[in-house]
């Protein structure tokens, strides 16, 4: 059971649908900008509308020829390469492989990935894409050709194709640790930390298990932000949370260069680190 509020305790801040439009634009977002964002609705407080508010007014601001790109990515498809034919001591679907779901666009994307990711899923007009482990949801101009093709062996394809756009990251009440645009830098400089996983699709003849490339730790990416200039980064409140916005670009370009000069800067440090450790035994081959 939850503790009870303190009386003394600051009661959660209500924010109305302009307060949510002056930070956008606040931030400096116009019409026509392409955005991955991750934000935690959450951590905002208590807004006017929830979850489907916050997009509405965002993609006012972004316009009809602007784009909004959020991973919505399914545990419940996956099985990890350290998994011994689908299961794992302690893994929590152990003897219960039966529960595991195969992907399909209205399959709920991971607690994890928060209330607004789930409220694009269904947004109108909004596009998901197929990967079934990886998917990510987009609604805007071209958001049709951006989710329709994706690589089992490349779940960061509809980030590769809008970083070329001159996109931007917008994270709000999360840090850069949730950013899956940096594994963009990871692929190019340390491809070791991606691992080789199994996944549940829909084939022909029903469910079927399919190999995929699946991005690794991402504990350690606050690091990238205390390499950036702060004058090319922008921060607003919203409520109770903070709201910045990135250049992609600049983030995955400052990631390489780090990763360039110590392979192991983004490790989290962590010794049960699947992910990192793989990184290690990995330092040194032929990619």
């Amino acid at each position: 059971m939850a503790e009870p509020e303190s009386r003394n305790s600051p009661p959660h801040p209500t924010i109305s649908p302009d307060e949510l439009t002056k930070c956008f634009r606040g931030l400096g977002l116009r019409e026509g900008d392409r955005i991955a964002m991750h934000a935690s609705l959450s951590s905002i407080g208590t807004v006017d509308g929830g979850a489907a508010m916050v997009i509405h007014r965002l993609m006012n601001v972004l316009g009809k020829n602007g784009l909004l790109l959020m991973p919505t990515f399914t545990s419940i498809t996956r099985h990890s390469s350290t998994h011994d034919r689908f299961t794992k001591a302690g893994c929590w679907c152990e003897g219960k492989e039966s529960r595991h779901l195969p992907f399909i666009p209205e399959l709920q994307p991971d607690r994890e990935m928060g209330e607004i990711a789930y409220r694009l899923c269904s947004w109108p007009a909004s596009r998901r894409s197929r990967h079934p482990a990886f998917s990510f949801a987009a609604v805007g101009r071209e958001s049709d050709a951006l989710m329709c093709t994706y690589s089992q062996t490349d779940p960061l394809d509809p980030l590769k194709t809008i970083v070329k756009h001159e996109a931007f990251v917008l994270t709000i009440g999360l840090e850069l640790d949730s950013v899956t645009a940096i594994h963009l830098a990871e692929q190019r400089r340390s491809p070791t930390k991606f691992a080789t996983e199994r996944a549940l699709t829909m084939g022909r003849t029903g469910p079927l298990w399919v190999d995929i490339v699946a991005p690794g730790c991402s504990a350690g990416f606050r690091k990238v932000g205390d390499n950036i200039d702060p004058k090319n980064v922008q921060h607003a409140n919203i409520g109770s949370a903070r709201a910045t916005l990135y250049r992609m670009n600049q983030l995955v370009t400052t990631a390489e260069e780090l990763l360039t000069d110590d392979p192991s800067v983004l490790d989290c440090g962590r010794a049960e680190c699947l992910s990192c450790r793989a990184r290690m035994r990995g330092f040194g081959r032929a990619n």
